[in-house]
C-alpha cells in the first residue's frame, strides 16, 4: 500500500505501541495511515491526535461533518488514498451512495444540522476561493451562533488535512 512498510500493531515497542493502543481504544482499529505516519515521526503522529481529539469534541462543530469536509477535499485535490477511506467511513455512517459520489453538489443535502452545512461551505469557500470570502462571509457564520475561533478551527482542521493527505499520497505506491 505504501512504498515504505509502517511498523503494524503487532510489531510495535515503547511509546509506539502504547500510541497504538490508544488509537484502537478510541477508534476501534487503527487506520494504515496511521501506522505510516506514527512510524515515520511519532510525535507529528501525537500532535496530529491532539488536534483530531479537539476538533471531534468542538462544542459547535459537528464531528459528523468531518469527513464530509474530508471527502469533498480529496475529491477535489484528486487524494486516491483519502477518497477510499472517507467513503468508506461515510458508507459505515448509511450515508446516501448519491451523496457520496457527488459531493460537491449534494451539500444541501448532508445529514447534518443546517448550520454545519452553512460552516462547511464558508469553509470550502475560503479555501478555494480566498479572494471571494469576506467579512460578509464571516457575518452570516456569526449570525448562525459560530464566532471567529469557531471558524478559525475548521480552517485550520480543513487546511492541515490538506497536508496530510498530500504526505499519503507522496508514500502510497
Amino acid at each position: 500500500m505504501f512504498i515504505i512498510e509502517p511498523i503494524k500493531k503487532e510489531d510495535a515497542t515503547g511509546k509506539l505501541k502504547l500510541l497504538y493502543q490508544m488509537i484502537e481504544k478510541h477508534l476501534g482499529f487503527i487506520p494504515p495511515h496511521f501506522e505510516l505516519m506514527a512510524t515515520i515521526d511519532i510525535q507529528a503522529m501525537k500532535d496530529f491526535l491532539d488536534h483530531n481529539t479537539y476538533i471531534m469534541t468542538h462544542e459547535k462543530i459537528d464531528r459528523k461533518l468531518m469527513p464530509f469536509l474530508r471527502l469533498y477535499i480529496a475529491q477535489k485535490e484528486c487524494r486516491r488514498y483519502c477518497i477510499r477511506f472517507n467513503t468508506g467511513m461515510l458508507q459505515k455512517m448509511d450515508v446516501d451512495e448519491s451523496i457520496i459520489n457527488d459531493l460537491a453538489n449534494h451539500l444541501d443535502d448532508l445529514p447534518v444540522e443546517s448550520t454545519q452545512k452553512i460552516l462547511l461551505k464558508k469553509v470550502i469557500k475560503a479555501i478555494y476561493h480566498p479572494d471571494e470570502f469576506d467579512k460578509k462571509d464571516l457575518e452570516v457564520l456569526y449570525d448562525e451562533g459560530f464566532n471567529n475561533k469557531d471558524f478559525y478551527d475548521i480552517l485550520d482542521y480543513a487546511t492541515g488535512f490538506m497536508g496530510k493527505s498530500k504526505i499519503i499520497e507522496a508514500y502510497l505506491k
